[in-house]
């Protein structure tokens, strides 16, 4: 009692709810308010908008002298870039004239100019393995066949430009690769008893021509031949079959 006499008022519980749920709300406000000042994303933040200038061509100063007012992140690269001189950004990311938000994060390349490398000896390797590691390199690959029987067939006999010699990434390595001399002899094989058109698939096969007797029998079976089983002859001789 008071000396009025009087109770004190007494909270409700649902006074109690609804103060409890206004004090969520003004948190909740108070959180978002404080997200979309720190978020760069330009549908949502409150943070001023900023036109990305074109950088290229500028050193890493010169950059950095152009963007101290525009309050963006930024995040360095060097990259090799042979059509831009050592030093200049050669691209950046979001693009020149793109409109973000402060505090963006802006990615600047700065070129290295050309990547130069070492061409490696591959003498006597093998042509696939050897054609991979120029590859693997970063460089461009070419092969010419070198018809040679006294050297390992399908290995590298040099490189054009040569073992130990700078190579630009990208640029053009030849390998000269041994191929063997090919045979140019064939042996005759036994068609006796062959029916006329096993006997000819057999002879195209050896890259040897069928010439038929009796002239325009189309059928019938080998009877002999001209030359004998197992003779040799030079790729694309005439074979004589007589067909009975």
């Amino acid at each position: 009692m008071t000396a009025t006499g009087l109770h004190p008022p007494r909270l409700t519980v649902l006074r109690v709810f609804a103060l409890l749920a206004l004090l969520s709300v003004l948190v909740s406000a108070g959180c978002v308010w404080h997200i979309l000042g720190q978020s760069t994303n330009p549908l949502f933040s409150r943070r001023a908008d900023v036109t990305i200038p074109d950088l290229a061509g500028m050193t890493r100063d010169q950059a950095e002298a152009d963007l101290q007012s525009t309050g963006l992140h930024l995040v360095w690269e060097e990259v090799y870039n042979p059509a831009v001189e050592p030093g200049q950004v050669c691209a950046q990311q979001p693009a020149a004239g793109r409109t973000v938000k402060k505090g963006q994060t802006l990615t600047v390349s700065v070129s290295l100019g050309t990547q130069w490398l070492t061409v490696p000896d591959l003498t006597g390797e093998d042509r696939d393995q050897a054609l991979q590691t120029l590859r693997d390199m970063g460089v461009a690959v070419a092969v010419e066949f070198l018809h040679d029987n006294t050297i390992d067939p399908y290995t590298v006999v040099r490189t054009e430009p040569a073992a130990g010699q700078p190579v630009a990434a990208g640029q053009m390595v030849k390998a000269v690769v041994a191929r063997p001399i090919p045979d140019p002899n064939r042996q005759v094989p036994n068609l006796a008893g062959l029916s006329l058109a096993e006997a000819r698939s057999r002879l195209q096969e050896r890259g040897l021509t069928a010439v038929v007797r009796p002239a325009g029998t189309t059928e019938g079976t080998v009877r002999s031949q001209d030359p004998y089983a197992g003779a040799l002859v030079r790729v694309f001789s005439q074979v004589y079959l007589y067909v009975g």
